[in-house]
């Protein structure tokens, strides 16, 4: 009782520590920064996207020594371009200062703005359109209704086009919220888009371009919605950027600027050049017809939609993806900013506590817990079965042991995020994806484990068993095996703690669609830049894990060694 009041005052004590600190004013002042830089380095991100035209056009005419921002920017001027894949990423880039610009969608911009306190903001436009809603071939659906039970892609959760999608269902009388909707809404890579397209696993993918173009030309998708004027790219910067490098900004837009209406007047050369650079960037021939078919649908721009912006916004809040309402000129007020207020980065407990009060009370997280342990409990059943006769075989053949014994002993070397992409491959956005991951990071230690034991086991207790004779079935089941327990506990113990990391790793990285769990979860946070949802997400995973520790394996382990006479 003394140990349960004692671990009770140090967590509250703790928990006010860390709220104290975290409401003091020296948090303001932390800095993630990497390094110092220098007055005259600009540091600009941006994604392999046709729709970040302007970003890959500038660096390969700058490749084919005709650089385009350089000559226009202040003499002396250091000029880095920094790739992303996904908005979220370029976002923390901002604001952690890693990067001083950055080309991106406006759904992770306004979701920066509000989660850092305004630490980010849009300082002009940079394309439109090019975004569209494909279907299947075979697709007969003529209007949004038909697309109830059926599976919609998006390229990330609360992304633009994510955003885009569950607010045209909405406008249509479809719910579309996260826990309510009617039509599967998938966030799936766009290149998984492909594959699952071909396998006739998705209806339709809502996604930008060149994804868009490759989804019509290459499967034979056919476009059953195009936006056309939505903004899809805008060019974004930190404010502490805009306070003390104003005049350095001002001239990469106007660069910018012109630059787009270059691009604009020289269309072929454009896309010759846009084809060029996607080449560079993912490093295999992309196909030229691509962009051609891509690039009429999108309008390359260098002023600020804000009407587009403000609709945009509205429809973010609808769908429950944009946190609150803002005013759009907050967003693009390049000129004053907010006092200095917390980064957004450690939240304070007591938010913390209040999103998991909310995750339990809507029961968004005891539904996402379920789901995660009942893939636990057939991931590791079905490795445990297999590793069994499997660590047995092992212990009594020395080919195996030399063989199979070996395999085993580098595939648990292996991190089980190793598995997932095979597992895609096999598998695809399926449950057996995740399960495959669970069992491969499971299975070899529970099978070594088994092994060990039995080849542990003392020949005295063999001998003396044989000699008052028991042999063959009995002598497993009666003497071998329960000598070796122990030590085969022991490893699906172990077994365990790797069946749990592993499939938060598959939870993590393959979102499919028969539900989601703490991992998809965790990842999400991320994405919509909910720091208080990552904290508390993770904190629910260790609570599983101590709980399944103490209440599952720590009794029968006492057990065990009280049995045995393993205790002192």
């Amino acid at each position: 009782m003394k140990r349960v009041i004692f671990y009770v005052l140090f967590s509250v004590a703790l928990l006010a520590a860390l709220e104290f600190v975290g409401r003091s004013d020296w948090l303001s002042d932390f800095s993630l920064k990497k390094k110092s830089v220098a007055e005259n380095e600009l540091r600009v991100g941006y994604f392999p996207n046709i729709t970040h035209a302007q970003a890959l056009v500038a660096q390969q005419l700058a490749l084919e020594g005709n650089p385009w921002f350089e000559p226009r920017l202040p003499e002396g001027t250091k000029l880095s371009w920094q790739p992303y894949n996904a908005g979220p990423a370029a976002m923390e880039g901002l604001t952690i200062g890693s990067v001083d610009l950055s080309y991106v969608g406006p759904s992770p911009a306004i979701n920066a703005y509000i989660r850092r306190q305004g630490a980010v903001r849009v300082v002009c436009g940079s394309a439109e359109g090019g975004a569209a809603l494909v279907v299947r071939k075979d697709f007969t659906g003529t209007r949004a209704q038909d697309f109830i039970g059926k599976k919609i892609a998006t390229p990330q959760l609360g992304n633009t086009q994510d955003v885009a999608c569950r607010a045209w269902l909405i406008k249509n009388g479809i719910p579309a919220g996260q826990n309510d909707a009617k039509v599967q809404i998938a966030p799936t890579k766009n290149p998984d888009q492909l594959s699952l397209f071909r396998a006739g696993d998705l209806e339709a993918a809502w996604t930008v371009e060149p994804w868009v173009s490759r989804l019509e030309l290459e499967t034979g998708g056919k476009i059953f919605l195009e936006d056309y004027a939505s903004v899809t790219t805008v060019l974004t910067a930190s404010t502490e950027t805009l306070a003390t490098r104003r005049k350095l900004i001002r001239a990469f837009m106007e660069a910018h600027a012109g630059l787009t209406a270059w691009i604009n007047a020289h269309p072929e050369e454009a896309k010759v050049l846009l084809q060029r650079a996607l080449t560079r960037e993912t490093h295999s021939e992309f196909p030229q017809r691509i962009v051609n078919n891509a690039f009429p649908r999108i309008k390359f721009v260098a002023e600020t939609n804000k009407k587009s912006l403000a609709e945009y916004v509205n429809d973010g809040f609808a769908t429950g993806m944009i946190p609150e309402k803002l005013d759009v000129e907050n967003l693009v007020n390049t000129t004053e900013f907010p006092p200095k207020m917390r980064a957004g980065i450690f939240p304070l407990p007591s938010e913390i506590g209040g999103f998991l009060w909310d995750g339990l009370w809507d029961g968004s997280i005891l539904s996402a817990l379920a789901v995660t342990l009942r893939r636990l409990l057939v991931g590791y059943a079905i490795g445990f079965a297999l590793a069994l006769p499997l660590g047995l075989l092992l212990s009594q053949s020395a080919l195996m042991r030399s063989t199979l014994g070996v395999l085993a002993l580098g595939f648990q070397a292996l991190p089980s995020v190793c598995w997932v992409p095979i597992s895609l491959v096999i598998f695809g956005q399926d449950e057996w994806a995740i399960l495959t991951v669970v069992v491969m990071g499971s299975v070899w230690s529970l099978m070594l484990a088994t092994e060990t034991g039995i080849r542990s086991v003392p020949p005295l207790y063999i001998r003396a068993a044989r000699t008052m004779g028991s042999k063959h079935f009995h002598l497993w089941t009666h003497v071998m095996f329960p000598a070796a327990l122990p030590l085969i506990f022991s490893g699906m113990k172990q077994g365990w703690a790797f069946a749990w990391r592993s499939l938060m790793s598959a939870e993590i990285y393959v979102y499919i669609f028969s539900g989601i769990g703490l991992g998809w979860m965790l990842n999400a946070g991320r994405e919509e830049m909910n720091v208080e949802k990552v904290y508390g997400i993770m904190l629910v995973i260790i609570f599983v894990g101590l709980a399944m520790d103490r209440l599952c394996f720590a009794p029968v382990e006492r057990w065990l060694r009280e049995r045995w006479g393993l205790d002192k």
